[in-house]
């Protein structure tokens, strides 16, 4: 899940510099060597890293992690680089709306961040936190997914469906048998990128017990200033997380506090109208294709009257790729016996898509 090529600019920076500090440089030079670093910055102190290590036997749990975050972090002398804005990206944003298209009060905020960051040199990728509310099952996981592709940078997503402490996110204490740092800090050191896209998966379900709140450690995290000085309890010395990207997703508003709300921008998104749906039918028809081995074996589009009746069945995006898998199923089986030149492409046809009726209730959407 994690390659990465080893960090040459990195290295020739360091020599560098260091080469600059010992006066075999002019002034001039070192400058030059400055400028390598434009899109590099230091996320962890690797001195000190190394000083926890020296103070530490190795059977003791500050060892083990600063240890283990320094082989995550190989080469990169804690300097980690920051992702940049693609050339292009309002078309590409473009094409974004086409796959959701009830996403656009959304995609409109990010081409507002994306302008703001192109006014400077560097256009690094930069966005203020966006909590994106709305129903379930309406695509805001795939859109943070598909976000993260646009600007390729490390994408994380933390499902708080599952999260029931805060050491989770902000790392256990070394103290403990088993501490080790959380998942923020783990995000940073082993996807190599200063500023990577974190999702807060469904933020309003969260559970356990309240003395150890899953959200707490964001209190410090979507501020700048305290994220910048982040202290995880698993390392115990400051990492740099100020240029953390972060999205949070949530079916309800009400039941998350509101010192954390009142950290995100809030972007409610509305099951796609009807007119809308066939866009994100098309666009997840085209994913099955592209993402399955036999999807060139299909047809390149869905007939208008497959399309109404899917649309009619008011299924929820969440639940389409699968019943439209489910259908490329039944047209294959539909065609087998039959001549080899009328086998492909297979195309499904209406009586093909007959979603399964579970004990649980299909999510379903009121069209407008």
């Amino acid at each position: 899940m994690y390659a990465h090529e080893k960090n040459n600019r990195l290295r020739h920076y360091l020599k560098g510099k260091a080469d600059a500090d010992t006066g075999r440089l002019s002034t001039n030079s070192a400058c030059n060597f400055d400028s390598l670093l434009l899109d590099t910055v230091e996320i962890f102190d690797v001195e000190k890293m190394h000083a926890v290590i020296s103070a530490h036997s190795s059977k003791n749990n500050l060892y083990r992690n600063h240890q283990r975050y320094l082989d995550w972090l190989g080469d990169t002398a804690g300097f980690l680089s920051l992702a940049t804005v693609p050339t292009g990206i309002f078309e590409q944003f473009d094409a974004l709306l086409l796959q959701f298209p009830n996403f656009e009060d959304v995609i409109a905020y990010y081409r507002e961040q994306m302008a703001l960051a192109q006014v400077v040199d560097r256009a690094v990728f930069a966005a203020n936190p966006l909590l994106i509310a709305g129903p379930p099952g309406i695509g805001k996981t795939a859109f943070c997914q598909a976000l993260a592709k646009l600007i390729r940078t490390h994408y994380e997503l933390v499902s708080f469906s599952g999260v029931t402490a805060g050491f989770v996110i902000g790392g256990s204490s070394s103290s403990w048998a088993e501490g080790k740092p959380g998942r923020i800090v783990e995000a940073l050191a082993r996807g190599h990128k200063a500023n990577p896209l974190i999702v807060m998966d469904e933020i309003d379900k969260t559970g356990g017990d309240n003395r150890y709140d899953p959200l707490g450690a964001f209190y410090q995290l979507l501020e700048i200033q305290t994220a910048k000085h982040f202290v995880d309890e698993g390392l115990e010395v400051s990492t740099d997380c100020s240029h953390i990207v972060w999205i949070a997703t949530a079916n309800e508003l009400e039941v998350i506090a509101d010192p954390i709300v009142s950290r995100f921008t809030v972007i409610e998104v509305n099951c796609p109208t009807r007119y809308q749906m066939k866009n994100v039918l098309l666009s997840i028809y085209r994913k099955v294709r592209r993402n399955h081995p036999w999807g060139g074996q299909f047809s390149e589009d869905l007939s208008p009257s497959v399309v109404s009746k899917i649309i009619d069945s008011g299924l929820a995006p969440r639940l389409l790729q699968r019943e439209l898998v489910s259908a490329c199923g039944k047209a294959v089986l539909r065609n087998t016996g039959k001549k080899h030149r009328d086998n492909y492409p297979h195309e499904i046809l209406p009586d093909d898509f007959k979603p399964r009726e579970t004990g649980k209730r299909q999510i379903r959407m009121g069209f407008v």
